[in-house]
Protein backbone atom coordinates (compact mmCIF):
# COMPACT_ATOMS: atom_id res chain seq x y z
CA UNK A 1 0.00 0.00 0.00
CA UNK A 2 1.16 3.48 -1.10
CA UNK A 3 2.28 5.62 1.56
CA UNK A 4 -0.51 8.30 0.38
CA UNK A 5 -3.04 5.49 1.15
CA UNK A 6 -1.78 4.74 4.49
CA UNK A 7 -2.38 8.24 5.33
CA UNK A 8 -5.25 8.60 4.76
CA UNK A 9 -6.21 5.45 6.23
CA UNK A 10 -4.42 6.73 9.34
CA UNK A 11 -6.95 9.99 9.05
CA UNK A 12 -10.35 7.79 8.81
CA UNK A 13 -9.47 5.43 11.66
CA UNK A 14 -8.91 8.73 13.85
CA UNK A 15 -11.70 10.55 12.56
CA UNK A 16 -14.19 7.11 13.41
CA UNK A 17 -12.30 6.65 16.97
CA UNK A 18 -13.17 10.67 17.28
CA UNK A 19 -17.32 10.38 17.08
CA UNK A 20 -17.30 7.06 18.93
CA UNK A 21 -15.86 8.43 21.56
CA UNK A 22 -18.06 11.92 21.68
CA UNK A 23 -21.20 9.45 20.91
CA UNK A 24 -20.20 7.41 24.58
CA UNK A 25 -19.53 10.34 26.69
CA UNK A 26 -22.73 11.70 25.81
CA UNK A 27 -24.74 8.84 27.27
CA UNK A 28 -27.26 9.63 29.57
CA UNK A 29 -26.43 9.49 33.10
CA UNK A 30 -22.82 9.41 32.75
CA UNK A 31 -21.15 13.28 33.57
CA UNK A 32 -17.54 14.04 33.96
CA UNK A 33 -17.37 15.39 37.94
CA UNK A 34 -13.44 16.22 37.84
CA UNK A 35 -14.33 20.30 37.36
CA UNK A 36 -18.03 20.65 37.67
CA UNK A 37 -19.39 21.98 40.83
CA UNK A 38 -23.09 21.38 39.72
CA UNK A 39 -25.91 18.91 40.10
CA UNK A 40 -28.29 19.07 37.27
CA UNK A 41 -32.06 18.97 37.85
CA UNK A 42 -33.54 16.91 34.98
CA UNK A 43 -36.95 17.85 34.13
CA UNK A 44 -39.34 14.98 33.52
CA UNK A 45 -42.55 14.23 31.77
CA UNK A 46 -43.87 11.57 34.37
CA UNK A 47 -43.62 11.25 37.88
CA UNK A 48 -41.68 8.58 39.92
CA UNK A 49 -43.38 5.44 41.01
CA UNK A 50 -42.68 6.61 45.12
CA UNK A 51 -43.30 2.86 46.03
CA UNK A 52 -40.44 2.18 44.57
CA UNK A 53 -38.46 4.76 44.00
CA UNK A 54 -34.87 3.99 44.52
CA UNK A 55 -35.31 1.55 41.30
CA UNK A 56 -37.24 4.20 39.26
CA UNK A 57 -35.55 3.85 35.81
CA UNK A 58 -36.45 7.92 35.29
CA UNK A 59 -33.05 7.83 37.21
CA UNK A 60 -31.48 7.15 34.22
CA UNK A 61 -32.47 10.18 32.61
CA UNK A 62 -30.75 12.32 34.86
CA UNK A 63 -26.67 13.31 35.09
CA UNK A 64 -24.79 11.82 38.10
CA UNK A 65 -22.79 14.44 40.08
CA UNK A 66 -20.19 13.09 42.84
CA UNK A 67 -19.95 15.16 45.36
CA UNK A 68 -16.67 14.70 47.50
CA UNK A 69 -17.08 14.57 51.38
CA UNK A 70 -14.53 15.19 53.73
CA UNK A 71 -11.76 16.84 51.55
CA UNK A 72 -11.44 20.06 53.45
CA UNK A 73 -11.36 20.04 57.12
CA UNK A 74 -12.88 23.78 56.69
CA UNK A 75 -16.51 21.72 56.01
CA UNK A 76 -15.19 19.15 58.57
CA UNK A 77 -12.90 15.29 57.52
CA UNK A 78 -13.59 13.26 60.49
CA UNK A 79 -14.49 10.83 58.49
CA UNK A 80 -12.31 9.69 55.44
CA UNK A 81 -12.75 11.65 51.64
CA UNK A 82 -15.45 9.94 50.38
CA UNK A 83 -17.82 10.19 47.25
CA UNK A 84 -21.91 10.91 47.44
CA UNK A 85 -23.50 9.67 43.98
CA UNK A 86 -26.20 12.21 43.71
CA UNK A 87 -28.97 12.16 40.99
CA UNK A 88 -32.21 14.89 40.81
CA UNK A 89 -35.36 15.00 38.77
CA UNK A 90 -38.60 16.97 38.95
CA UNK A 91 -41.63 17.02 37.75
CA UNK A 92 -44.24 19.58 37.20
CA UNK A 93 -45.00 19.24 40.89
CA UNK A 94 -41.95 17.75 43.31
CA UNK A 95 -38.15 17.42 43.31
CA UNK A 96 -36.69 14.43 43.97
CA UNK A 97 -32.89 14.05 44.92
CA UNK A 98 -31.11 10.86 45.28
CA UNK A 99 -27.60 10.34 47.48
CA UNK A 100 -25.73 7.34 47.09
CA UNK A 101 -22.39 7.07 49.33
CA UNK A 102 -20.62 3.83 51.55
CA UNK A 103 -20.84 3.09 55.10
CA UNK A 104 -19.49 0.24 56.22
CA UNK A 105 -21.77 -0.08 59.54
CA UNK A 106 -25.78 0.18 59.47
CA UNK A 107 -26.70 2.51 62.39
CA UNK A 108 -30.59 2.53 62.72
CA UNK A 109 -30.50 2.62 66.39
CA UNK A 110 -30.22 5.84 68.03
CA UNK A 111 -30.49 6.09 72.05
CA UNK A 112 -31.29 2.12 71.83
CA UNK A 113 -31.33 0.72 75.71
CA UNK A 114 -29.62 -2.35 76.70
CA UNK A 115 -30.74 -3.99 80.06
CA UNK A 116 -26.89 -4.74 81.33
CA UNK A 117 -26.94 -6.35 85.06
CA UNK A 118 -30.51 -8.43 85.07
CA UNK A 119 -33.57 -7.57 87.13
CA UNK A 120 -31.61 -7.73 90.72
CA UNK A 121 -30.53 -4.08 89.65
CA UNK A 122 -32.30 -2.58 86.81
CA UNK A 123 -28.72 -1.26 85.15
CA UNK A 124 -29.60 0.20 81.82
CA UNK A 125 -27.01 1.90 79.98
CA UNK A 126 -27.24 3.66 76.56
CA UNK A 127 -25.34 2.02 73.35
CA UNK A 128 -22.89 0.48 75.52
CA UNK A 129 -19.84 -1.19 73.78
CA UNK A 130 -19.35 -3.17 76.45
CA UNK A 131 -21.69 -5.64 78.59
CA UNK A 132 -22.40 -4.37 81.98
CA UNK A 133 -22.77 -7.87 84.72
CA UNK A 134 -22.60 -5.97 87.89
CA UNK A 135 -24.45 -3.04 89.23
CA UNK A 136 -20.83 -1.17 90.49
CA UNK A 137 -19.98 -1.46 86.71
CA UNK A 138 -22.81 1.23 85.81
CA UNK A 139 -20.26 3.95 86.51
CA UNK A 140 -18.05 2.50 83.81
CA UNK A 141 -20.82 2.42 81.81
CA UNK A 142 -20.49 5.13 78.62
CA UNK A 143 -22.65 8.38 78.49
CA UNK A 144 -26.15 8.49 76.51
CA UNK A 145 -25.35 8.62 73.04
CA UNK A 146 -29.17 9.64 71.97
CA UNK A 147 -27.50 10.76 68.09
CA UNK A 148 -25.62 7.69 67.39
CA UNK A 149 -27.46 6.99 64.07
CA UNK A 150 -26.53 7.47 60.50
CA UNK A 151 -27.52 10.92 58.90
CA UNK A 152 -27.14 12.80 55.42
CA UNK A 153 -28.01 16.22 56.08
CA UNK A 154 -28.97 18.91 52.42
CA UNK A 155 -28.10 23.08 53.33
CA UNK A 156 -29.79 24.68 50.82
CA UNK A 157 -30.09 28.50 50.29
CA UNK A 158 -33.30 30.29 50.82
CA UNK A 159 -32.29 32.98 48.78
CA UNK A 160 -32.05 36.11 50.91
CA UNK A 161 -28.78 35.10 52.76
CA UNK A 162 -26.18 37.34 50.85
CA UNK A 163 -22.84 36.16 49.97
CA UNK A 164 -23.27 33.11 52.87
CA UNK A 165 -26.12 31.23 51.29
CA UNK A 166 -25.33 27.81 52.29
CA UNK A 167 -22.14 28.03 53.15
CA UNK A 168 -21.48 25.06 55.82
CA UNK A 169 -18.43 26.24 57.20
CA UNK A 170 -19.66 29.83 58.09
CA UNK A 171 -22.82 28.14 59.73
CA UNK A 172 -21.90 24.54 61.22
CA UNK A 173 -18.83 25.74 62.14
CA UNK A 174 -18.59 28.80 63.71
CA UNK A 175 -16.11 29.19 66.72
CA UNK A 176 -17.29 27.73 70.11
CA UNK A 177 -20.69 26.13 68.35
CA UNK A 178 -19.63 23.56 66.81
CA UNK A 179 -22.52 20.83 68.08
CA UNK A 180 -24.91 18.60 66.38
CA UNK A 181 -26.46 19.15 63.16
CA UNK A 182 -28.60 22.46 63.84
CA UNK A 183 -28.48 22.62 67.15
CA UNK A 184 -26.40 26.19 67.73
CA UNK A 185 -25.90 26.14 64.24
CA UNK A 186 -26.89 29.81 62.73
CA UNK A 187 -26.09 32.14 59.47
CA UNK A 188 -24.21 34.66 59.68
CA UNK A 189 -25.52 36.48 56.66
CA UNK A 190 -28.43 37.82 58.26
CA UNK A 191 -30.48 34.97 56.04
CA UNK A 192 -32.17 31.49 56.81
CA UNK A 193 -31.18 27.67 55.25
CA UNK A 194 -33.38 25.10 54.34
CA UNK A 195 -31.97 21.88 56.13
CA UNK A 196 -33.07 18.56 55.10
CA UNK A 197 -32.02 16.47 57.32
CA UNK A 198 -32.28 12.58 56.77
CA UNK A 199 -31.68 10.68 60.14
CA UNK A 200 -31.75 6.74 60.00
CA UNK A 201 -33.27 6.14 63.31
CA UNK A 202 -35.88 8.50 64.20
CA UNK A 203 -36.89 10.25 60.88
CA UNK A 204 -36.68 7.40 58.40
CA UNK A 205 -38.82 4.66 59.60
CA UNK A 206 -41.49 7.40 59.59
CA UNK A 207 -40.26 7.67 55.86
CA UNK A 208 -39.69 11.62 56.46
CA UNK A 209 -36.17 14.04 56.71
CA UNK A 210 -36.30 16.40 59.36
CA UNK A 211 -36.61 19.66 57.58
CA UNK A 212 -34.85 22.73 59.27
CA UNK A 213 -34.98 26.48 59.27
CA UNK A 214 -31.10 27.67 60.26
CA UNK A 215 -31.59 31.51 60.85
CA UNK A 216 -29.78 34.41 62.71
CA UNK A 217 -27.92 33.42 65.99
CA UNK A 218 -30.97 35.33 67.86
CA UNK A 219 -33.41 32.35 66.43
CA UNK A 220 -35.72 30.82 69.04
CA UNK A 221 -35.95 27.69 66.88
CA UNK A 222 -33.73 25.77 64.74
CA UNK A 223 -36.62 23.25 63.31
CA UNK A 224 -39.22 24.10 60.63
CA UNK A 225 -43.26 25.02 62.65
CA UNK A 226 -45.32 22.04 63.26
CA UNK A 227 -48.05 20.79 65.92
CA UNK A 228 -47.08 17.69 66.53
CA UNK A 229 -43.44 15.45 68.08
CA UNK A 230 -42.85 12.84 65.11
CA UNK A 231 -40.57 11.24 67.61
CA UNK A 232 -39.87 11.58 71.81
CA UNK A 233 -36.81 10.37 74.29
CA UNK A 234 -37.68 6.82 75.36
CA UNK A 235 -35.90 8.15 78.90
CA UNK A 236 -38.49 9.33 82.16
CA UNK A 237 -35.70 12.18 82.37
CA UNK A 238 -35.86 13.38 78.66
CA UNK A 239 -32.72 15.79 78.93
CA UNK A 240 -31.00 13.07 80.24
CA UNK A 241 -29.95 9.16 81.18
CA UNK A 242 -31.74 7.99 83.96
CA UNK A 243 -34.17 4.56 82.51
CA UNK A 244 -36.55 4.07 79.45
CA UNK A 245 -40.10 5.14 80.12
CA UNK A 246 -42.08 2.93 77.75
CA UNK A 247 -41.35 -0.71 75.95
CA UNK A 248 -43.74 -2.64 73.27
CA UNK A 249 -46.33 -3.61 74.33
CA UNK A 250 -44.82 -7.22 73.89
CA UNK A 251 -42.22 -7.26 77.07
CA UNK A 252 -38.50 -8.11 76.50
CA UNK A 253 -39.68 -10.36 73.97
CA UNK A 254 -39.56 -7.41 71.38
CA UNK A 255 -36.32 -7.34 69.36
CA UNK A 256 -36.82 -4.68 67.01
CA UNK A 257 -34.99 -1.20 66.30
CA UNK A 258 -38.23 1.14 66.43
CA UNK A 259 -40.86 1.70 69.22
CA UNK A 260 -43.95 3.18 67.23
CA UNK A 261 -46.31 4.57 69.29
CA UNK A 262 -49.45 2.67 68.83
CA UNK A 263 -47.28 -0.58 70.56
CA UNK A 264 -45.97 1.53 73.45
CA UNK A 265 -47.24 0.83 76.74
CA UNK A 266 -45.23 2.25 79.73
CA UNK A 267 -42.34 0.41 81.13
CA UNK A 268 -42.56 -2.59 83.33
CA UNK A 269 -39.20 -2.91 84.99
CA UNK A 270 -40.43 -6.25 86.96
CA UNK A 271 -40.89 -7.87 83.69
CA UNK A 272 -38.46 -11.06 82.74
CA UNK A 273 -35.52 -9.21 81.70
CA UNK A 274 -32.04 -10.44 80.99
CA UNK A 275 -29.22 -9.04 80.10
CA UNK A 276 -28.73 -7.94 76.76
CA UNK A 277 -32.19 -7.26 76.24
CA UNK A 278 -33.37 -3.82 74.77
CA UNK A 279 -35.22 -1.09 74.59
CA UNK A 280 -35.36 1.25 71.32
CA UNK A 281 -33.90 4.94 72.74
CA UNK A 282 -36.79 7.12 70.95
CA UNK A 283 -40.69 6.38 70.38
CA UNK A 284 -41.74 7.58 67.02
CA UNK A 285 -45.36 9.23 66.67
CA UNK A 286 -47.21 7.42 63.81
CA UNK A 287 -49.82 10.60 64.43
CA UNK A 288 -47.12 13.13 63.36
CA UNK A 289 -49.30 14.07 60.15
CA UNK A 290 -51.65 16.48 62.25
CA UNK A 291 -51.85 20.50 62.13
CA UNK A 292 -48.99 21.98 61.49
CA UNK A 293 -46.71 19.65 59.27
CA UNK A 294 -44.29 22.14 57.47
CA UNK A 295 -41.76 20.14 59.49
CA UNK A 296 -42.31 17.54 57.98
CA UNK A 297 -42.90 18.42 54.17
CA UNK A 298 -39.61 16.45 53.04
CA UNK A 299 -40.59 12.40 52.43
CA UNK A 300 -37.94 9.86 51.81
CA UNK A 301 -37.04 6.30 51.28
CA UNK A 302 -34.38 3.96 51.33
CA UNK A 303 -32.45 1.49 51.18
CA UNK A 304 -29.46 -0.23 52.19
CA UNK A 305 -27.14 -2.87 50.47
CA UNK A 306 -25.70 -5.01 53.04
CA UNK A 307 -23.17 -6.33 50.91
CA UNK A 308 -21.82 -3.32 49.23
CA UNK A 309 -21.95 -1.64 52.58
CA UNK A 310 -23.73 1.81 50.44
CA UNK A 311 -26.67 3.51 52.05
CA UNK A 312 -29.03 5.03 49.19
CA UNK A 313 -31.48 7.91 50.30
CA UNK A 314 -34.12 9.70 47.96
CA UNK A 315 -35.81 12.60 49.62
CA UNK A 316 -38.35 14.76 47.58
CA UNK A 317 -40.52 17.70 48.45
CA UNK A 318 -43.14 19.87 46.48
CA UNK A 319 -41.39 22.55 44.02
CA UNK A 320 -43.30 25.24 46.08
CA UNK A 321 -44.07 26.12 49.45
CA UNK A 322 -46.47 28.15 51.46
CA UNK A 323 -43.89 28.54 53.73
CA UNK A 324 -41.77 30.94 51.96
CA UNK A 325 -39.66 31.76 55.21
CA UNK A 326 -38.53 28.15 56.44
CA UNK A 327 -38.65 26.55 53.05
CA UNK A 328 -36.67 27.41 49.38
CA UNK A 329 -39.25 28.13 47.37
CA UNK A 330 -37.74 26.16 43.87
CA UNK A 331 -40.35 28.44 41.90
CA UNK A 332 -38.94 31.88 42.88
CA UNK A 333 -37.74 32.69 39.38
CA UNK A 334 -33.98 31.51 39.87
CA UNK A 335 -32.42 28.57 38.30
CA UNK A 336 -29.88 28.09 40.55
CA UNK A 337 -29.60 27.13 44.45
CA UNK A 338 -26.04 26.78 46.11
CA UNK A 339 -26.06 23.79 48.59
CA UNK A 340 -23.76 21.79 50.90
CA UNK A 341 -23.93 18.18 51.93
CA UNK A 342 -22.81 16.70 54.94
CA UNK A 343 -22.36 12.65 55.72
CA UNK A 344 -22.62 11.80 59.44
CA UNK A 345 -21.45 8.39 60.60
CA UNK A 346 -23.19 6.46 63.85
CA UNK A 347 -22.65 9.67 65.50
CA UNK A 348 -22.86 13.54 64.92
CA UNK A 349 -19.48 14.45 66.12
CA UNK A 350 -18.28 12.32 63.31
CA UNK A 351 -19.26 14.05 60.06
CA UNK A 352 -17.70 14.87 56.59
CA UNK A 353 -18.99 18.31 54.86
CA UNK A 354 -18.61 19.26 51.14
CA UNK A 355 -17.80 22.24 49.74
CA UNK A 356 -20.61 25.31 48.39
CA UNK A 357 -22.20 23.68 44.97
CA UNK A 358 -24.96 24.25 42.91
CA UNK A 359 -28.43 22.88 42.54
CA UNK A 360 -29.53 23.71 38.91
CA UNK A 361 -32.87 23.34 37.24
CA UNK A 362 -33.08 22.90 33.96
Amino acid sequence: MSRKWLVLAGFALFFIVVVVFSSCSKDKGVIDTSSKDTLYVKSVSTSPDTADIINDPLWDEAEEFSIRIGEDKNYTNDLKVGIVKTKAVADTAYVYMRFDWRDSTMSVRPGYWTNQAGQECAVWTQNADTTVTSCPQIGNALNPRWENEDVLGLLIDIGNNGVEKANCFTTCHTGADTSDIGYYHYTTGDGNIDAWVWRAGRSNPLGLADDQCWGPKNQTRREDSYTVESCLRNSIQPTYSSDPKWMHRTGHTYAGSFLFTADTVMMDISSNWQPRDGVPGYVLNTNWNTGNTSRYDIKAKVAYDDQLKRWTVVMWRRLTTPYTAEDVNFKDGRKEFQATLAIMDHAFERHSGSKPFTIKFE
